[in-house]
């Protein structure tokens, strides 16, 4: 784990996206302190003064150790030389954040033209170009891994999956089911190789195996192993369905981080190389891996996008309604978590 010293706003800035991963607009990151060294990155809504105080609880309940934070207002639109935008709700959660016992350390707006610092509105806006020129604070160090985000189609993978389901035999389904955890490791394994090429060297049909994967989480009841053993590790199949669903709903000892985030990519490239039509089951699945990794924000969006394409479909509005009432699985609230490593700095909770 690498000890990094932000001593501008600057550098705070130009190291964002390697401790928050991707810094996407209208967006509040928050990167809380304990005695100097940072915990895992969080992604809120902007705040707004009627929001303020609940933000501010979500961000003591997910950092329970903090004793400070830095804040970073990623904006859509410029800012120009005028009056930052969203500067009262912003007022309204440091005030809030205080009397949670949290000092603010930087309070700062990132836009595309140019960046602010909400504690000094009226000093000179920084162009957004300088922070390409400034120096690495961590010379040589890697980059940690990158978070995927909400599945973006690919059109070559997704015509190959879709001939691949149309000539899907249901028996094959049915067989699979037995057994369904190698079914579907293969289709992961598949998944992102399926806008390159059909078949593997030793003629493996990819497309067949990544269809067959995406057909078993069509079943309500896989579905939810999927997501367990993504969470756990194979083993976890052998777990009761009430051990399960607690699993789910963030509950138990903290996950091995490493693991969860490989099953997320893996996931998530099934996910963008399913039809839309079809894609409702994985973006669930992509959600709840998100709603692990403290992503609540993400997971949420993951719902929307799922329910908006079957509302038939009941464990994406609960999902939805999970990260309403949770934010957070509870070992990133404090309670029973193991201390996260270095790559968990990239998530995001909401």
């Amino acid at each position: 784990m690498e000890r990094v010293r932000i001593r501008t706003p600057q550098s705070l800035l130009a190291l964002l996206p390697r401790i928050a991963g991707p810094v996407e607009p209208d967006a509040l990151f928050v990167v809380p302190l304990a005695r100097g060294r940072s915990g895992t990155p969080m992604t809120l809504d902007l705040p707004e003064p009627a929001t303020a105080a609940a933000l501010a609880a979500a961000i003591r309940r997910g950092a329970p150790e903090a004793d400070a934070v830095l804040l970073v207002a990623s904006l859509a639109a410029p800012i120009g030389a005028g009056a930052l935008p969203g500067a009262a709700g912003e007022r309204a959660l440091v005030a809030a954040l205080v009397a949670e016992r949290l000092g603010v350390l930087e309070s700062l707006a990132l836009a595309p033209d140019a960046w602010g610092d909400y504690a000094r509105p009226a000093s000179a806006r920084g162009p957004r170009a300088e922070l390409d020129l400034e120096d690495d604070p961590v010379p040589g160090a890697p980059l940690p891994p990158e978070v995927p985000g909400i599945p973006v189609g690919d059109d070559a993978a997704i015509a190959r999956l879709d001939a691949a389901l149309r000539a899907l035999a249901p028996a094959a389904v049915a067989a699979a089911a037995d057994d369904p955890v190698p079914a579907l490791e293969a289709g992961l394994a598949a998944a992102p190789l399926l806008a390159s090429g059909g078949r593997s060297a030793l003629g493996v049909d990819r497309a067949a195996e990544a269809a067959l994967a995406v057909a078993l989480v069509h079943r309500p009841a896989l579905r939810d192993l999927a997501i367990v053993v993504a969470i756990d590790g194979p083993e976890a199949q052998a777990a009761g369905d009430a051990a399960g669903a607690a699993r789910m709903l963030g509950e138990g000892p903290a996950p091995d981080h490493g693991g969860v985030l490989a099953q997320l990519r893996a996931w998530t490239a099934l996910a963008a190389a399913t039809p839309v039509e079809d894609r409702a089951p994985l973006l669930v699945i992509v959600g709840f891996l998100h709603f692990a990794l403290g992503r609540g924000r993400t997971a949420a969006r993951c719902a929307e996008q799922a329910a908006a394409i079957d509302p038939g479909l009941t464990m994406a509005p609960l999902l939805r309604d999970l990260v309403d009432a949770r934010g957070a699985p509870a070992w990133l609230r404090g309670r029973t978590a193991r201390p996260a490593r270095a790559e968990a700095r990239a998530g995001d909770t909401a």
